[in-house]
């Protein structure tokens, strides 16, 4: 299920939210963590471009996925050029309580088609927006999970994807320890 929903959403019949953080990243570095229901269907955390992923937002999600651009034929999400550019989008798969790490990864490099690690309690996303990069990180062990270039030629928003329904909690300023709790679909959890 998580191998499918890495490689293609375009023909998934399930309820598909996108969530865009209100404040973009133009410079430095920015970090946040969250929490993801180890419940939950389905869910990608990650980063886009500004631009991208409004544009993605405005599209029907059954013609478009942030992954796969159906005119590429490949998952850049960009068409092919001579000048390897970063994607514009950085997404981590999460489901059933477990993550997809990419092949590529320093974790699964002997692994080409990427494995599947248990759900860390908190994830970590760093954004180096100089550097074009994201990782995402255990934020309890601090132990890299991913890292991926992304186009960081505008402004940078983290970005949260969630297929068939799901919920987290964004920790939104590590130093103060305030979270902030996002639902979607029915996976409503009282604290």
């Amino acid at each position: 299920m998580l191998f499918a929903a890495e490689r293609l959403m375009t023909s998934c019949h399930l309820s598909i939210d996108l969530v865009i953080g209100d404040v973009a990243v133009t410079q430095g570095k920015s970090y946040w963590a969250c929490c993801v229901d180890p419940s939950s269907y389905l869910v990608k955390v990650g980063v886009g471009l500004e631009s991208k992923l409004q544009e993605w937002f405005q599209v029907p999600q059954d013609v478009v996925s942030p992954r796969y651009d159906p005119d590429s034929g490949h998952d850049s999400g960009a068409e092919d050029t001579t000048v390897e550019a970063p994607p514009p989008y950085a997404f981590l798969t999460i489901g059933m309580g477990k993550i997809l790490l990419s092949h590529g990864s320093a974790l699964t490099s002997r692994d080409p088609n990427g494995c599947t690690v248990p759900l860390p309690p908190r994830i970590g996303i760093c954004l180096d927006y100089e550097q074009g990069k994201v990782s995402f990180y255990d934020a309890v062990s601090f132990r890299e999970l991913w890292e991926c270039g992304v186009d960081c030629s505008g402004p940078v928003c983290p970005a949260f994807c969630f297929i068939g329904g799901g919920a987290l909690h964004l920790q939104e300023l590590v130093a103060n320890k305030q979270e902030r709790k996002v639902t979607i679909g029915g996976f409503a959890k009282l604290d």
